[in-house]
């Protein structure tokens, strides 16, 4: 389902990898895309208005989907991509681009049909964000023996963002719509939201972003680990405020929760299937249920590792220019955050931060 690869296809499954999220704030991490790479972004028209709505599932499982599209249309080489919970961010090879552009037509199509929502999608090469005075750089950190997470920086990112959005330059970079859909059957497949809301263990879940203030990478890079260090001092160690952990993940059998995921996995199929896959769905989830509450080994499945693994590679902590981060707190916990952050406004280490907080957090994903 791709063109032959060429020598730079590899250039991410090649980087080297660091484990400690404090990496995000050394430079020599970061390693800089091809020029004839792409940036790729998928998001979500009027997706604060629907999460107001009440439809925050349905924007995320439309964002995720976006993903498992181009996973599955591009399987032989690594694809970079972070998730943004309307959309996601992808860099990809110039070999990859009409997978990916099949794909995310796809994901176009899907939001339209089962979901009643807009879907925008462009591309744009990494030597236009290099003329715009902007970089294109990833790191690559690994958080379990099978997952790694890919973080971002250099401004390209946001740069591609702002292109395809502009209407001034929105149509050079949209990815033109492909009305021959014969191929969309298996584009979503493996995609799972099967799981039940997730409670904070400390009463809160907070939402975090912190820029610092640009004009010097050095200063910058200190200013990140200086609030990775104070999170650690605060909180305690990853296991102490990551807002998932296996004791937590609960397979539902809720057909309200499951709604989401039928309307991907259903799209584009027969009659028969779209009749029997909510019912065969919800039946799958009382042995999960099961198996992941006790902990059971079934054949190559085993509940227990599986949690371990999933939970891990959860993106609870990222980088794309601004350190993201949910964080499982208590409001005491959170007032020591927020004096610090705004001391640090106050002193010119950060130009803006921003956080709200809730009382569970937003749906893990298995691809």
């Amino acid at each position: 389902m791709q063109s032959p690869s060429n020598s730079s296809d590899k250039f991410y499954s090649d980087l080297p990898i660091f484990r400690d999220f404090l990496g995000v704030s050394d430079e020599k991490n970061f390693h800089d895309v091809p020029e004839d790479w792409l940036v790729v972004v998928s998001d979500i028209k009027g997706s604060t208005k629907a999460i107001e709505s009440g439809r925050y599932k349905d924007v995320n499982i439309l964002g995720a989907s976006s993903i498992i599209a181009v996973l599955n249309c591009v399987q032989n080489i690594e694809i970079p991509f972070v998730f943004g919970g309307d959309g996601a961010s992808f860099v990809v090879p110039e070999s990859c681009r009409k997978p990916v552009e099949k794909a995310l037509n796809g994901a176009r199509r899907l939001a339209h049909c089962s979901f009643n929502m807009e879907l925008r999608v462009g591309m744009v090469p990494v030597k236009v964000i290099l003329e715009g005075g902007f970089r294109t750089q990833i790191a690559k950190m690994q958080v379990s023996p099978w997952g790694t997470l890919a973080m971002f920086s250099g401004g390209g990112l946001a740069y591609a963002e702002k292109l395809i959005k502009d209407p001034e330059t929105s149509a050079t970079y949209e990815i033109q719509p492909d009305l021959d859909d014969k191929e969309d059957h298996d584009l979503f497949e493996g995609l799972e939201c099967r799981w039940e809301p997730i409670v904070s263990k400390k009463g809160e879940t907070l939402c975090l972003m912190v820029l610092a203030r640009g004009g010097n990478e050095l200063k910058s890079a200190e200013s990140y680990a200086n609030f990775i260090e104070e999170i650690r001092k605060i909180y305690g160690p990853q296991r102490d405020y990551s807002p998932v952990s296996p004791s937590q993940m609960k397979v539902t059998l809720d057909s309200k929760l499951l709604a989401s995921e039928t309307k991907v996995r259903i799209f584009n199929k027969n009659l028969l299937t779209c009749l029997a896959y909510p019912v065969l769905l919800r039946l799958s989830c009382i042995p999960g249920r099961i198996i992941f509450k006790f902990r059971l080994k079934v054949g190559e499945m085993d509940g227990g590792e599986y949690l371990n693994t999933l939970t891990k590679n959860s993106d609870f902590q990222k980088f794309d220019d601004t350190l993201r981060m949910t964080i499982d707190s208590n409001p005491e916990q959170r007032k020591k955050l927020v004096e610090y952050l705004e001391a640090q406004k106050e002193g010119g280490s950060i130009i803006l931060w921003n956080s709200n907080f809730r009382f569970s957090t937003n749906d893990v994903y298995g691809f």
